[in-house]
């Protein structure tokens, strides 16, 4: 019997005799017995006037631990990107623009073998194609490494041999990092464009102290002011495919001095460095399991190449390289 047609009732049978009648109605109710499912939930039939499935939103509330584990190569370097979220959803709508909205508040713990950065985030997307995250870190460097390396002012050669030769002259110190990070998203079918701006503030107790006091950071692999602003943007164009992810990003980073570039007289020939640099480069990454929930949601490897478009240590042949590979698990989750 087909899933989406009832059972009929029995009409009453002209029989000459009653038994008949009574094996008819023994065997549709054995009909009905043998398929529950058909008699108590019948479907409805398939149609193409059926409109798709609207895709869930996101829960009322949730609470879910985040981790992003790099090692990075040109520069060198090891991190682990640790968060604790709770997020609100804003809006119950099926419109695209206002399904994915949320505002959320975390801890976040960023660990390496040379410092620790620890501090509360906060993020709000009150529609689909706009996001921000604001947050403070609390920075420790431990003078392993090679790490804090610090100058007197933002025009000394900082490139990875001069460093390698100075790893006797870093130190321990502290510090605080302030940032901002306005995000702009857009996706049509299987293509998304994002952009993000880095606006930060830096802090950080320098020997080399005074308002010209710069020191190397690896993150963002310049010389940042040790009381400045640094400006950086990610720009990603990518095709979704399925667990597949590919595209293309292209990395800026501009720090800002308050010193007075005159205040040095450059080498005969040469220009003073502004110590800005711009990459260029694949994105690849792969989710092994789309499906949410469990110990480990959407474990994700991630790997980015970069070439140097400018930099004033690295402008050469060798790539910046950086795999990944990150996680989230679900801790509370309801509507």
């Amino acid at each position: 019997m087909p899933a989406n047609v009832y059972p009929q009732r029995p009409t009453s049978v002209r029989s000459p005799s009653l038994s008949k009648g009574l094996t008819r109605a023994a065997l549709l109710a054995l009909l009905g017995l043998g398929a529950p499912g058909a008699a108590q939930q019948p479907q409805p039939p398939v149609t193409e006037d059926v409109p798709p499935p609207v895709q869930p939103s996101l829960p009322e509330r949730r609470v879910f631990f985040t981790t992003l584990n790099v090692v990075r190569y040109n520069p060198l370097g090891l991190e682990s990107q640790n968060r604790l979220v709770y997020q609100k959803r804003l809006f119950d709508s099926p419109s695209m623009l206002l399904r994915d909205t949320y505002a959320s508040a975390a801890a976040s713990l960023k660990l390496s073998p040379a410092f620790f950065k620890l501090g509360p985030v906060v993020e709000l997307q009150p529609v689909a194609m706009f996001n921000v995250r604001a947050g403070y870190e609390y920075i420790q460097y431990f003078g392993t490494f090679g790490s804090i390396q610090s100058y007197p002012d933002s025009f000394q050669p900082y490139d990875d041999d001069l460093r390698s030769k100075t790893n006797d002259a870093a130190y321990g110190t502290s510090g605080h990092h302030f940032f901002v990070e306005p995000m702009l998203q857009a996706k049509v079918k299987s293509v998304a464009l994002r952009t993000k701006l880095a606006i930060e503030y830096w802090n950080v107790s320098l020997r080399d102290g005074g308002t010209r006091g710069t020191f190397y950071d690896p993150t963002l692999d310049t010389l940042v002011p040790g009381k400045g602003w640094v400006l950086a943007n990610d720009t990603d164009l990518l095709w979704l495919a399925g667990q597949w992810t590919l595209g293309a990003r292209l990395s800026a980073v501009w720090p800002r001095y308050d010193e007075d570039t005159t205040a040095v007289e450059p080498l005969p020939g040469r220009s003073l460095p502004t110590n800005q640099h711009v990459r260029v480069g694949p994105i690849v990454a792969y989710a092994f399991d789309t499906k949410p929930g469990g110990l480990m949601t959407k474990p994700t490897v991630l790997l980015i190449a970069g070439w140097y478009l400018k930099h004033e240590n690295r402008v050469n042949a060798m790539p910046y390289l950086l795999g990944g590979f990150s996680f989230s698990t679900e801790l509370l989750s309801g509507r």
